[in-house]
C-alpha cells in the first residue's frame, strides 16, 4: 500500500497551506509587485510599485487594504491579504 503525503481536499502541484485560489492570487500579486529590490518594502512602496506597473484594479485595492508595516516579503504580504500560508510540510 502507498502512503500519500498530501493533505485530503489538498490538491497536487500547490504548496501545503495554500489553496489553488490562494496560489493563483499569490501569482498575480507577485506579477506586478514583486522585482529585484522590492523587499523590504511598506504598503505605500507596494502600492507605489503596482501603479508603475499599471497593476489591475483587483492588485491595487488588495494593496491599498494591506496594514502600515513593513513586508519582509512576497509571502508576508500574501498571507496578510489572506492568500494563505505555506506550510513545511513537518507533521
Amino acid at each position: 500500500m502507498t502512503s500519500s503525503s498530501h493533505t485530503p481536499g489538498h490538491e497536487p502541484g500547490t504548496p501545503q497551506g495554500i489553496s489553488p485560489q490562494g496560489v493563483e492570487a499569490r501569482s498575480e500579486l507577485a506579477r506586478w509587485i514583486s522585482g529585484a529590490g522590492v523587499f523590504p518594502a511598506d504598503r505605500a512602496t507596494l502600492l507605489a510599485r503596482a501603479e508603475e506597473q499599471n497593476a489591475p484594479d483587483s492588485v491595487i485595492g488588495a494593496v491599498r487594504s494591506l496594514p502600515e508595516k513593513t513586508f519582509t516579503n512576497l509571502a508576508e504580504v500574501a498571507e496578510t491579504l489572506g492568500y494563505g500560508k505555506e506550510d513545511s510540510g513537518q507533521g
